[in-house]
């Protein structure tokens, strides 16, 4: 009789077996029958031995490499040979297969890998830290120090903040070089960044312009600090309908979304850099028919169209030039150097007003719009009897075209939905 393969296996193919075995045999378990430490405490558990399992992963990943075992099927290398048969993805699978190999030279952090103490995010950050330290360190101790070092942060850093560390671990564990070396590199760091940033936008066609970029560290702190300021709770709550709900804590990515219009709008176009010898502005086209009824549509100068509403609730902003045509597209009007308020007339606003003019709306002063009641398209004065302020929401509500306005005695202004 022949005998069971299995028993003549190599003990790393039968823990595995075995492992695989128990494994599937646990996920068909019911769990609502363990109580609650025993779920909490198998979850930890579990976690530990994904990280055991990793380890063993990338040991074999870096001896199949060593032996070429790619090579039989004509693969270009281990990694595409592994990501093929497993369906890893191919980027991912390479990824893999340097770590393996740098964890061939990092036993401390290997061996921790193995008991489960730290994940393979976690091997990632020491291993490419201690591989980029220069050959030509007076002291060779330093990388080993510094795995050290990083390995005991990591018993307690989730990966995100073990790699803010990594960038500076010289200056704990070698201070005589390590913070002019941090220095050199944070600099030269920040150079490339900036050297280095881009943004694409394109229209969709949807009445949308899509768009990515990538700006450096401080600059992205810098707009996520002003967005945050707009789509803030606070600000969110103070600006929304009495039967709305309240605004979650967390900004989502359609309030920051909106929060970047806000801020566009609020730039101050006359403090930009000129563009072709005038102010970085965006004209608008306007037809005076459809500018005096409660309908209608404008063009921007790139020939995209905006509705009037839109146009008229922005041309009390800065950045935006109305250019008004008549019946034979001949210019009216091309703005007038009046038409936005002056900061002394928005401090006296801000007195005699002191919050958003709308009925029941206490938003202050100094976050609001500045509104002319006579619209400045129609004639209207830049005048402090012509002027009220109205916080964000109200002031696009008072533009909207599917309500109407009443102001009252008080110089409270109230919107009913027409019908």
């Amino acid at each position: 009789m022949a005998k069971d393969s299995r028993h003549s296996a190599h003990p790393v193919c039968r823990a595995v077996a075995k492992s695989r075995k128990q494994a599937r045999s646990a996920c068909g378990t019911h769990l609502w029958q363990m109580s609650d430490d025993e779920v909490s405490t198998a979850l930890l558990e579990a976690t530990r031995l994904r990280a055991q399992v990793e380890a063993l992963e990338l040991r074999l990943a870096a001896e199949a490499d060593r032996r070429s075992v790619g090579d039989k099927v004509g693969a270009t290398d281990t990694a595409s040979w592994w990501g093929h048969e497993t369906r890893q993805d191919r980027p991912a699978a390479k990824r893999r297969m340097r770590l393996a190999d740098s964890l061939d030279r990092h036993t401390p952090t290997s061996a921790a890998l193995a008991e489960g103490a730290i994940s393979v995010d976690h091997a990632r950050v020491i291993t490419e830290c201690v591989d980029k330290f220069p050959d030509d360190l007076a002291d060779p101790t330093i990388p080993e120090r510094a795995e050290k070092h990083l390995l005991n942060e990591a018993l307690d850093r989730d990966p995100k903040s073990l790699a803010i560390l990594a960038k500076h671990v010289l200056t704990v564990v070698a201070p005589e070089i390590g913070e002019e070396r941090d220095a050199r590199a944070l600099e030269r760091e920040e150079r490339e960044a900036r050297a280095n940033s881009w943004l694409t936008m394109c229209p969709d066609g949807k009445g949308s312009v899509r768009g990515k970029f990538s700006i450096p560290t401080l600059h992205g702190e810098m707009l996520k600090k002003m967005l945050l300021a707009f789509a803030a709770p606070k600000h969110q709550n103070a600006t929304k309908e009495k039967s709305e709900p309240e605004v979650e804590r967390r900004p989502s990515p359609e309030r920051m979304g909106d929060a970047f219009c806000e801020l566009l709008e609020r730039l101050p176009a006359d403090k930009l850099p000129q563009l072709g010898g005038l102010n970085a502005s965006v004209v608008v086209l306007l037809d005076y028919s459809g500018l005096r009824s409660d309908v209608g549509r404008a063009t921007l100068e790139s020939g995209e169209p905006i509705s009037a509403a839109m146009a008229r609730r922005t041309a009390c902003e800065a950045g935006l030039v109305p250019a008004v045509l008549g019946t034979r597209n001949e210019l009216l009007d091309l703005g007038r150097t009046a038409r936005l308020f002056s900061g002394a007339q928005r401090r006296g606003m801000a007195i005699t007003q002191r919050t958003c003019t709308a009925t029941g709306c206490d938003w202050p002063a100094h976050l609001c719009h500045a509104h002319h009641d006579d619209s400045w398209l129609r004639g209207g004065r830049t005048d402090l009897a012509n002027g009220r302020l109205l916080c964000p929401r109200h002031h696009a509500r008072i533009h909207d075209p599917r309500f109407e306005t009443t102001i009252h005695p008080d110089n409270q202004v109230s919107f009913h939905m027409r019908t």
